[in-house]
Formats: structure tokens, C-alpha cells, sequence
């Protein structure tokens, strides 16, 4: 019924969406994998579609961190507020709104699937920046993408970007891992 669910959204806003289906679990996989769970306090995922990436997020975080997404598609944040966990908190906004979900505090991780290839220009630096900003000095920023579009503009923002790839999805996807400091 999710994949349904995510098709379905995908006809009515592929701009948003960006896929056709949601992340398979290899992708997933890949996405969590330079995350030191021991020592996340707050977990940022920007785009989180019908929550995959956040209920493995979820699975592996500590009691006492905290995971805020940031979704733009109410019938998504309608099935991301049914997963029942109190490290959760989900809002229905913009990820340009990073700032004000933030406030004061640094996220440890930012995890994003928003399709930037389909942002206008602006809109990418403005993001790119904002999530840098948003980052602990030893934050890390973990992207996924179907394309190498965006890799220099992750590159001229972070201090380094490792880029990783997985064809066990639908598309194959890059992961890029990017960095602060």
C-alpha cells in the first residue's frame, strides 16, 4: 500500500517527490552507514517521503536523541505522524525552513532525499547553505541523488564529499557524504 501511496504522490507532485518509489532498503543501508549513532544527538532528515530512511534512523538511534524531519507533502507527514516514537517530530514545511525548526541547536547528521537536480538554482545554494549552517562543526550532511548533478555544488560547499553508489534501487542512486569541517 505504500508503494501505491508513493506512486501515487509522485504523479500529483514529481517535483517534490522525485521518485516513483521509495528508497530500497540497500539505499538505505548505504545512507546510514557513516552515521555514529553513539554520538548523535539530533538527527535532521529533510524529505522524508513515507518514512523508510526515518523509522531505520529510528531503529538505531539512542533514547535520548531527538529526529526532525522536515516534509512538504501533507499525505506523507499524515503517515510519518503514525509512527509512534517520541524522539519524532514531524513538520509539514519546507526544508528551506531548516533555520526556524533549528533555532539555536546544531544537528550531528542532516539526511536528505529531496531531488536538489529538480530545485532552481537559488533554491540549491540557499538549502545547501542552510544545512551547512545548520551542522555541528564535526557534522555530516548525507545526500541521495540519481544523477551527478549536484556533486560540485555539494563539493564548493562542504569540506569534503565521499561519493557513493548503489544500483540496488530503483533508480540507482548516489549517496554523497559531505562533510562540515
Amino acid at each position: 500500500m505504500d508503494k501505491l501511496t508513493f506512486m501515487r504522490e509522485f504523479f500529483k507532485h514529481w517535483r517534490t517527490v522525485g521518485s516513483i518509489t521509495p528508497s530500497s532498503k540497500w539505499l538505505v543501508r548505504k545512507m546510514l552507514k557513516p552515521l555514529d549513532f553513539r554520538r548523535a544527538n539530533v538527527v535532521v532528515e529533510l524529505g522524508p517521503g513515507l518514512g523508510c530512511v526515518t523509522k531505520a534512523l529510528l531503529k538505531r538511534m539512542k533514547p535520548t536523541a531527538r529526529l526532525i524531519v522536515l516534509e512538504m507533502n501533507e499525505d506523507f507527514c499524515q503517515k510519518l505522524r503514525m509512527i509512534k516514537d517520541s524522539r519524532l517530530i514531524v513538520y509539514h514545511q519546507s526544508a528551506l525552513e531548516l533555520k526556524q525548526y533549528l533555532g539555536n541547536e546544531q544537528a550531528d547528521y542532516v539526511v536528505s532525499g529531496i531531488p536538489l537536480a529538480l530545485l532552481s538554482t537559488k533554491d540549491k545554494s540557499r538549502l545547501l547553505s542552510l544545512v551547512r549552517n545548520g551542522l555541528a562543526p564535526d557534522g555530516r550532511f548525507i545526500q541521495f541523488q540519481y544523477s551527478l548533478e549536484s556533486y560540485q555544488d555539494l563539493k564548493s560547499t562542504f569540506k569534503a564529499v565521499n561519493l557513493g553508489f548503489t544500483v540496488l534501487n530503483i533508480p540507482p542512486a548516489f549517496v554523497y557524504s559531505c562533510l562540515k569541517q
